[in-house]
């Protein structure tokens, strides 16, 4: 069966940098969350994660004509790439998007839009498990171009047998499919059923759930933890 597709105006494209803030995602509203909560949710919270990948090979003085590395370590000159991980079927990662929407679009909000927005937010996934990831980074271009190109033109076919999720009892969860970045901002979808022999994967008795991804040479390895994953009295995954 093919996953529903997700998508939502082009209009809405995201750039999400790294904020550092405490969140009071439970105790309001999302139409209620400053910039900098719903930011913090996407990046460091039960339902989104950001997994760090260095490339240190210019953390050395290679001296000329030497053609290898071997030199002085050279403070502060490694890569850093940013792999945003995230539930984009949990109903608090749609809320946080659609809020910095409307932050963004708070002077030319039309009905159209903002009918949209809601939807996008309040949707409810009962078939899939969505996996959304996103890469950026502040310091590299020829890592982030490289990533970004990896994420774009992988296939399901290429990324089956090495992407899954892990369950209670260690149980693996292959991808069912893969979608590559659409313009909208929300990243690359990696999609599993939900249901697996009758019952839900996930369960709150589960522990944690871990996402794996050996994506052509970037391996991604996230870990959420399920009990801190209630929102609003219900299990969001």
């Amino acid at each position: 069966m093919k996953a529903t597709r997700i998508t939502i105006s082009a209009a809405i494209l995201l750039a999400v940098g790294t904020i550092a803030v405490s969140a009071q995602w439970n105790k309001k509203p999302y139409t209620e969350w400053s910039d900098k909560e719903a930011r913090k949710l996407l990046e460091d919270s039960p339902w989104g994660q950001t997994q760090v990948v260095s490339n240190t090979s210019r953390m050395f003085n290679t001296g000329p004509g030497t053609g290898v590395s071997g030199g002085a370590p050279v403070e502060g000159s490694a890569d850093h790439l940013n792999f945003r991980i995230r539930f984009l079927s949990a109903k608090p990662i749609r809320q946080a998007f659609s809020r910095i929407i409307e932050i963004a679009h708070k002077a030319d909000m039309n009905d159209q839009l903002a009918a949209q927005i809601k939807a996008f937010a309040a949707g409810e996934f009962p078939d899939y498990i969505v996996i959304a990831v996103d890469v950026d980074s502040t310091e590299t271009k020829g890592q982030l171009q490289r990533a970004t190109s990896v994420l774009q033109t992988r296939t399901t076919a290429e990324l089956k047998n090495g992407t899954y999720l892990v369950g209670k009892g260690g149980q693996r969860l292959f991808l069912e499919e893969f979608q590559a970045p659409k313009k909208d901002g929300l990243g690359a979808r990696f999609i599993f059923p939900r249901i697996v022999d009758g019952k839900p994967f996930i369960s709150e008795d589960a522990g944690e759930i871990k996402f794996v991804s050996d994506l052509s040479g970037f391996a991604l390895n996230a870990r959420f933890k399920v009990k801190e994953m209630m929102f609003n009295g219900k299990l969001e995954y």
